[in-house]
């Protein structure tokens, strides 16, 4: 139900460590750009990422990695956000997300031994894959497990049959490393805009006059059209393009 995903929705845009990564029975060859790992550890300070909290402490040797659609922000893009932001101040303090996408796969971690097969693995299976397009129709509000940030997500209406072939697709990988495939009750959208907290209740309130700002955007310059013509495999800070035909 859609209560569930209000409630369940874990945000992969906080990029979060959820998942702990099982051990591989067999060893794989290690990535040469993977070789020299930094043997400090890494400390977590809220305050130098706006008040996000990691939800686990960071493990060297786990990278943490999602797959998902790029968009590129623009001006119509950028005015829609400033538009929302007024709406909801002074009441709540909404902030952009930097870069905005469509998950297709869970944050997971990926040990650094499994890199290189795993990519290989995701491209040849994501080969016969058509280039399309996804429309957004509304707006929707997501808060993750931890109640700690609510997002104002754009639903995908057309370009579902699309992305859940590939869902499917990735999930078949995800499944060779042990690692969680995508939501059941998959809801897919792009979370454009955060706040800190669990302020559901107060965005659903603004939720109407937010979706009128969005159709009146629309009606003038906002494109809500997305020629999708690859994804993008982002492990920690490296990032692998994956095009489609």
């Amino acid at each position: 139900s859609s209560l569930n995903l209000l409630n369940e929705y874990e945000s992969d845009d906080e990029f979060r460590e959820n998942q702990q990564a099982e051990n591989s029975s067999s060893k794989l060859p290690l990535p040469n750009s993977f070789k020299i790992l930094p043997n400090e550890d890494i400390k977590d300070d809220p305050e130098n990422h706006e008040g996000r909290i990691r939800s686990y402490p960071h493990q060297r040797g786990n990278w943490n990695s999602l797959i998902y659609i790029p968009y590129r922000r623009n001006g119509p893009f950028d005015l829609l956000c400033d538009q929302i932001i007024e709406l909801c101040q002074p009441k709540i303090e909404m902030k952009r997300i930097e870069e905005p996408h469509i998950s297709l796969t869970r944050t997971f971690i990926l040990l650094y031994h499994w890199i290189d097969n795993f990519v290989c693995a995701v491209k040849k299976s994501l080969c016969t894959m058509l280039r399309y397009d996804v429309q957004f129709d509304g707006l929707k509000i997501y808060c993750n497990e931890e109640h700690t940030r609510t997002f104002l997500s754009m639903s995908v209406g057309f370009g579902k049959m699309e992305i859940t072939k590939s869902v499917q697709l990735l999930d078949k990988c995800l499944s060779e490393y042990k690692l969680h495939p995508f939501y059941n009750e998959a809801s897919f959208h792009m979370s454009f805009l955060w706040c800190l907290g669990d302020k559901k209740k107060e965005l659903e309130e603004l939720l109407t006059e937010m979706n009128k700002v969005f159709e009146t955007n629309l009606s003038d310059s906002f494109d809500v059209t997305i020629p999708v013509t690859r994804y993008i495999c982002k492990i920690g800070n490296k990032i692998y393009n994956i095009n489609l035909k």
